[in-house]
Protein backbone atom coordinates (compact mmCIF):
# COMPACT_ATOMS: atom_id res chain seq x y z
CA UNK A 1 0.00 0.00 0.00
CA UNK A 2 2.99 2.50 0.87
CA UNK A 3 4.46 1.33 -2.56
CA UNK A 4 1.14 2.72 -4.49
CA UNK A 5 0.81 5.58 -2.60
CA UNK A 6 3.91 6.65 -3.33
CA UNK A 7 3.54 6.71 -6.88
CA UNK A 8 2.55 9.31 -9.36
CA UNK A 9 -0.23 8.44 -11.16
CA UNK A 10 -1.60 7.16 -8.34
CA UNK A 11 -1.71 10.92 -6.40
CA UNK A 12 -4.15 12.18 -9.11
CA UNK A 13 -6.67 9.40 -9.33
CA UNK A 14 -10.68 10.08 -8.16
CA UNK A 15 -11.73 6.72 -7.53
CA UNK A 16 -10.06 3.77 -5.96
CA UNK A 17 -9.37 2.06 -9.55
CA UNK A 18 -5.89 0.27 -10.51
CA UNK A 19 -4.85 0.61 -14.56
CA UNK A 20 -2.74 -1.08 -16.20
CA UNK A 21 -0.43 1.97 -16.05
CA UNK A 22 -0.66 2.23 -12.42
CA UNK A 23 0.40 -1.47 -12.52
CA UNK A 24 3.41 -1.19 -15.36
CA UNK A 25 4.97 1.83 -13.01
CA UNK A 26 4.34 0.23 -9.93
CA UNK A 27 5.93 -3.56 -11.28
CA UNK A 28 9.04 -1.21 -12.91
CA UNK A 29 9.92 0.33 -9.57
CA UNK A 30 9.12 -2.69 -7.04
CA UNK A 31 8.79 -5.86 -8.56
CA UNK A 32 11.04 -5.67 -11.59
CA UNK A 33 13.05 -9.28 -12.43
CA UNK A 34 12.49 -12.88 -12.47
CA UNK A 35 13.35 -13.33 -8.59
CA UNK A 36 10.70 -15.26 -5.91
CA UNK A 37 10.22 -11.41 -4.29
CA UNK A 38 9.34 -9.74 -7.32
CA UNK A 39 6.62 -13.10 -8.16
CA UNK A 40 5.28 -12.84 -4.73
CA UNK A 41 4.57 -9.53 -4.62
CA UNK A 42 3.17 -9.72 -8.15
CA UNK A 43 0.52 -12.10 -6.65
CA UNK A 44 -0.53 -9.95 -3.66
CA UNK A 45 -1.13 -7.05 -6.40
CA UNK A 46 -2.75 -9.30 -8.58
CA UNK A 47 -5.67 -10.15 -5.32
CA UNK A 48 -5.73 -6.59 -4.48
CA UNK A 49 -6.90 -5.72 -7.91
CA UNK A 50 -9.12 -8.67 -7.69
CA UNK A 51 -10.38 -7.73 -4.42
CA UNK A 52 -11.24 -3.98 -6.47
CA UNK A 53 -13.33 -5.42 -9.01
CA UNK A 54 -15.11 -7.86 -6.52
CA UNK A 55 -16.70 -4.14 -4.77
CA UNK A 56 -17.25 -2.57 -7.60
CA UNK A 57 -14.31 -0.92 -9.21
CA UNK A 58 -13.21 -2.21 -12.43
CA UNK A 59 -9.61 -2.40 -12.31
CA UNK A 60 -6.48 -4.01 -14.18
CA UNK A 61 -5.87 -7.47 -13.09
CA UNK A 62 -2.27 -8.54 -14.35
CA UNK A 63 -1.45 -11.85 -15.40
CA UNK A 64 0.56 -14.52 -13.08
CA UNK A 65 3.18 -15.38 -13.94
CA UNK A 66 4.68 -19.17 -14.40
CA UNK A 67 6.15 -19.99 -10.92
CA UNK A 68 9.29 -20.08 -10.71
CA UNK A 69 10.79 -23.50 -9.44
CA UNK A 70 12.00 -23.96 -6.08
CA UNK A 71 15.86 -24.35 -5.78
CA UNK A 72 15.60 -26.13 -2.46
CA UNK A 73 16.84 -30.16 -2.00
CA UNK A 74 14.80 -31.94 0.22
CA UNK A 75 16.38 -32.94 3.40
CA UNK A 76 16.13 -36.90 3.67
CA UNK A 77 16.61 -37.46 6.58
CA UNK A 78 18.56 -41.36 7.45
CA UNK A 79 16.29 -43.83 9.70
CA UNK A 80 18.93 -43.26 12.52
CA UNK A 81 18.09 -39.32 12.74
CA UNK A 82 14.76 -39.85 12.54
CA UNK A 83 15.09 -42.29 15.69
CA UNK A 84 16.30 -39.43 16.94
CA UNK A 85 14.11 -37.04 16.30
CA UNK A 86 11.68 -39.50 18.05
CA UNK A 87 13.84 -40.19 21.14
CA UNK A 88 14.11 -36.24 21.61
CA UNK A 89 10.92 -35.05 21.13
CA UNK A 90 9.90 -37.82 23.63
CA UNK A 91 12.28 -36.84 26.64
CA UNK A 92 11.38 -32.94 26.02
CA UNK A 93 9.81 -31.98 29.43
CA UNK A 94 8.38 -28.19 29.58
CA UNK A 95 10.21 -25.30 31.12
CA UNK A 96 7.32 -23.29 31.51
CA UNK A 97 3.81 -24.24 32.20
CA UNK A 98 1.31 -22.39 29.81
CA UNK A 99 -1.89 -23.41 28.37
CA UNK A 100 -1.03 -23.35 25.40
CA UNK A 101 1.69 -25.14 24.54
CA UNK A 102 1.49 -28.25 22.08
CA UNK A 103 3.95 -30.81 23.43
CA UNK A 104 1.68 -33.42 24.70
CA UNK A 105 0.78 -33.74 20.93
CA UNK A 106 4.35 -33.55 19.18
CA UNK A 107 5.71 -37.50 19.60
CA UNK A 108 2.10 -38.56 17.83
CA UNK A 109 2.17 -35.74 15.45
CA UNK A 110 6.05 -36.16 14.21
CA UNK A 111 5.16 -40.07 14.20
CA UNK A 112 2.10 -39.34 12.08
CA UNK A 113 4.22 -36.81 9.96
CA UNK A 114 6.52 -39.72 8.66
CA UNK A 115 4.07 -42.56 9.11
CA UNK A 116 2.27 -41.23 6.21
CA UNK A 117 3.61 -38.78 4.85
CA UNK A 118 0.76 -36.24 5.55
CA UNK A 119 1.14 -32.37 5.19
CA UNK A 120 1.33 -30.35 8.44
CA UNK A 121 -1.58 -28.63 7.98
CA UNK A 122 -3.75 -31.80 7.22
CA UNK A 123 -2.84 -33.33 10.21
CA UNK A 124 -3.71 -30.31 12.24
CA UNK A 125 -7.00 -30.16 10.45
CA UNK A 126 -8.23 -34.26 11.53
CA UNK A 127 -11.14 -34.18 13.88
CA UNK A 128 -11.96 -36.50 16.32
CA UNK A 129 -14.63 -37.86 14.30
CA UNK A 130 -11.80 -38.62 11.46
CA UNK A 131 -10.40 -41.46 13.25
CA UNK A 132 -11.67 -45.09 13.32
CA UNK A 133 -9.16 -46.81 15.38
CA UNK A 134 -11.51 -49.89 15.57
CA UNK A 135 -11.11 -50.15 11.77
CA UNK A 136 -7.64 -48.92 11.57
CA UNK A 137 -7.95 -46.09 9.57
CA UNK A 138 -8.01 -41.72 9.76
CA UNK A 139 -9.34 -39.80 7.36
CA UNK A 140 -7.66 -36.34 6.03
CA UNK A 141 -10.37 -34.49 4.75
CA UNK A 142 -8.85 -30.76 4.23
CA UNK A 143 -5.87 -31.69 2.05
CA UNK A 144 -4.29 -29.78 -0.21
CA UNK A 145 -6.32 -31.18 -3.33
CA UNK A 146 -9.20 -30.33 -2.11
CA UNK A 147 -9.89 -35.11 -1.55
CA UNK A 148 -10.86 -37.16 1.30
CA UNK A 149 -7.65 -39.49 1.65
CA UNK A 150 -7.41 -42.40 4.02
CA UNK A 151 -4.99 -43.34 5.75
CA UNK A 152 -4.28 -46.73 7.40
CA UNK A 153 -3.36 -47.82 10.20
CA UNK A 154 -0.93 -50.57 11.37
CA UNK A 155 -0.52 -52.01 14.65
CA UNK A 156 1.72 -49.57 16.01
CA UNK A 157 0.26 -45.99 14.77
CA UNK A 158 -2.57 -47.35 16.59
CA UNK A 159 -0.86 -48.05 19.63
CA UNK A 160 0.94 -44.14 19.78
CA UNK A 161 -2.84 -42.76 19.02
CA UNK A 162 -4.71 -44.61 21.36
CA UNK A 163 -1.70 -44.11 23.81
CA UNK A 164 -2.07 -40.31 23.03
CA UNK A 165 -5.53 -40.37 23.33
CA UNK A 166 -5.29 -41.92 26.81
CA UNK A 167 -3.35 -38.92 28.52
CA UNK A 168 -5.40 -36.24 26.20
CA UNK A 169 -8.73 -36.88 27.60
CA UNK A 170 -7.20 -36.87 30.95
CA UNK A 171 -7.24 -33.04 30.24
CA UNK A 172 -10.19 -30.80 31.70
CA UNK A 173 -11.62 -29.69 28.89
CA UNK A 174 -14.99 -29.32 28.45
CA UNK A 175 -16.13 -32.16 24.93
CA UNK A 176 -12.62 -33.10 24.40
CA UNK A 177 -13.58 -36.14 22.76
CA UNK A 178 -16.65 -34.90 20.75
CA UNK A 179 -16.33 -35.71 17.25
CA UNK A 180 -16.26 -32.28 16.36
CA UNK A 181 -13.48 -31.23 18.16
CA UNK A 182 -9.90 -31.80 17.15
CA UNK A 183 -7.69 -34.51 17.35
CA UNK A 184 -4.40 -32.43 18.32
CA UNK A 185 -5.04 -29.87 20.86
CA UNK A 186 -3.72 -27.47 23.68
CA UNK A 187 -4.71 -27.37 26.83
CA UNK A 188 -7.42 -24.93 26.33
CA UNK A 189 -9.11 -26.94 24.03
CA UNK A 190 -7.95 -25.47 20.72
CA UNK A 191 -6.33 -26.02 17.68
CA UNK A 192 -2.75 -26.07 17.34
CA UNK A 193 -0.99 -24.21 14.93
CA UNK A 194 1.46 -24.51 12.18
CA UNK A 195 4.00 -22.41 13.82
CA UNK A 196 3.99 -24.26 17.37
CA UNK A 197 4.89 -27.24 15.61
CA UNK A 198 7.17 -25.67 13.42
CA UNK A 199 9.26 -23.77 16.35
CA UNK A 200 9.42 -27.29 18.51
CA UNK A 201 10.64 -28.88 15.39
CA UNK A 202 13.95 -26.79 14.96
CA UNK A 203 14.60 -27.12 18.42
CA UNK A 204 14.24 -30.87 18.44
CA UNK A 205 16.94 -30.84 15.06
CA UNK A 206 19.78 -28.87 17.34
CA UNK A 207 19.28 -30.76 19.51
CA UNK A 208 19.69 -33.85 17.47
CA UNK A 209 22.65 -32.33 16.04
CA UNK A 210 20.92 -31.67 12.95
CA UNK A 211 21.88 -28.14 11.67
CA UNK A 212 18.95 -26.13 10.83
CA UNK A 213 20.14 -23.22 8.72
CA UNK A 214 16.68 -21.38 8.22
CA UNK A 215 16.09 -18.45 5.30
CA UNK A 216 14.13 -21.14 3.10
CA UNK A 217 17.19 -23.67 3.34
CA UNK A 218 15.94 -25.91 5.73
CA UNK A 219 15.95 -28.64 6.62
CA UNK A 220 11.78 -28.24 7.36
CA UNK A 221 9.19 -30.29 8.58
CA UNK A 222 7.63 -30.81 5.37
CA UNK A 223 10.99 -33.03 4.59
CA UNK A 224 9.02 -35.65 6.58
CA UNK A 225 6.91 -36.21 3.94
CA UNK A 226 9.63 -36.20 1.55
CA UNK A 227 11.83 -38.74 3.96
CA UNK A 228 8.37 -41.42 4.48
CA UNK A 229 7.80 -41.14 -0.05
CA UNK A 230 11.75 -42.12 -0.15
CA UNK A 231 11.98 -44.45 2.99
CA UNK A 232 8.43 -46.07 1.27
CA UNK A 233 10.16 -46.64 -2.03
CA UNK A 234 13.01 -47.94 -0.60
CA UNK A 235 11.37 -50.48 1.32
CA UNK A 236 9.12 -51.75 -0.89
CA UNK A 237 11.03 -52.73 -3.75
CA UNK A 238 13.09 -54.16 -1.03
CA UNK A 239 10.88 -56.69 -0.18
CA UNK A 240 10.13 -58.03 -3.76
CA UNK A 241 7.32 -55.14 -4.66
CA UNK A 242 7.60 -54.57 -8.55
CA UNK A 243 8.06 -50.56 -8.75
CA UNK A 244 4.80 -51.00 -11.37
CA UNK A 245 3.42 -51.59 -8.35
CA UNK A 246 4.66 -49.61 -5.72
CA UNK A 247 4.32 -46.27 -7.70
CA UNK A 248 0.80 -45.90 -7.58
CA UNK A 249 0.43 -47.04 -3.94
CA UNK A 250 2.97 -44.17 -2.92
CA UNK A 251 0.77 -41.54 -5.10
CA UNK A 252 -2.05 -42.81 -3.55
CA UNK A 253 -1.10 -42.16 -0.14
CA UNK A 254 0.66 -38.56 -0.64
CA UNK A 255 -2.17 -37.87 -2.09
CA UNK A 256 -1.26 -36.81 -5.61
CA UNK A 257 -3.45 -35.98 -8.37
CA UNK A 258 -2.06 -38.72 -10.73
CA UNK A 259 1.04 -40.63 -10.80
CA UNK A 260 3.23 -38.65 -12.88
CA UNK A 261 3.54 -35.95 -9.70
CA UNK A 262 5.27 -38.83 -8.17
CA UNK A 263 7.82 -39.07 -10.14
CA UNK A 264 9.98 -37.33 -8.38
CA UNK A 265 10.28 -39.04 -5.51
CA UNK A 266 11.49 -42.26 -7.89
CA UNK A 267 14.20 -40.45 -9.31
CA UNK A 268 15.00 -39.12 -5.49
CA UNK A 269 15.10 -42.64 -3.81
CA UNK A 270 17.50 -43.45 -6.81
CA UNK A 271 19.99 -40.75 -5.45
CA UNK A 272 19.64 -41.62 -2.01
CA UNK A 273 19.82 -45.13 -2.59
CA UNK A 274 21.66 -45.66 -5.91
CA UNK A 275 22.26 -49.25 -4.88
CA UNK A 276 18.44 -49.62 -5.90
CA UNK A 277 19.25 -49.62 -9.62
CA UNK A 278 20.66 -52.23 -9.61
CA UNK A 279 17.53 -54.13 -8.35
CA UNK A 280 15.12 -52.05 -10.49
CA UNK A 281 16.82 -50.52 -13.15
CA UNK A 282 15.99 -52.48 -15.88
CA UNK A 283 12.56 -51.93 -15.35
CA UNK A 284 12.86 -48.06 -15.16
CA UNK A 285 13.83 -47.65 -19.05
CA UNK A 286 10.18 -47.46 -19.84
CA UNK A 287 9.35 -44.70 -16.84
CA UNK A 288 12.13 -42.35 -17.75
CA UNK A 289 13.75 -42.70 -20.98
CA UNK A 290 16.78 -41.33 -20.16
CA UNK A 291 17.37 -42.95 -17.19
CA UNK A 292 20.49 -44.82 -18.63
CA UNK A 293 21.56 -41.54 -19.40
CA UNK A 294 21.31 -40.04 -16.25
CA UNK A 295 23.02 -42.83 -14.48
CA UNK A 296 25.85 -42.48 -16.38
CA UNK A 297 26.39 -39.11 -15.88
CA UNK A 298 26.09 -39.53 -12.56
CA UNK A 299 28.69 -42.39 -12.54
Amino acid sequence: MKELDKLPLVRHIELPVITKEIFMQWKSLYADGEGRTAYAKIGIFRRFAQFLCQIGYASFIPPMRKRLPSSYVPRIYSEKEISDIFRVIDSTALTIHHNTTCLICLPTIFRFLYYCGARVGEVLEIKNGDVNLEKGFITLKKTKNRKYRVIPLNDQMKEIITTYLHYRDKMPIPDITSPDNYLFTNHRGEKITATAIYVRFKQTLEKCGINHVGHQQGPRLHDLRHTFAVHSVYHMVQNGLDIYTAWPILSTLLGHHDIYSTEHYIRLTLEVYPDLYKTIGNKLDSIFPNISEYEEAKN
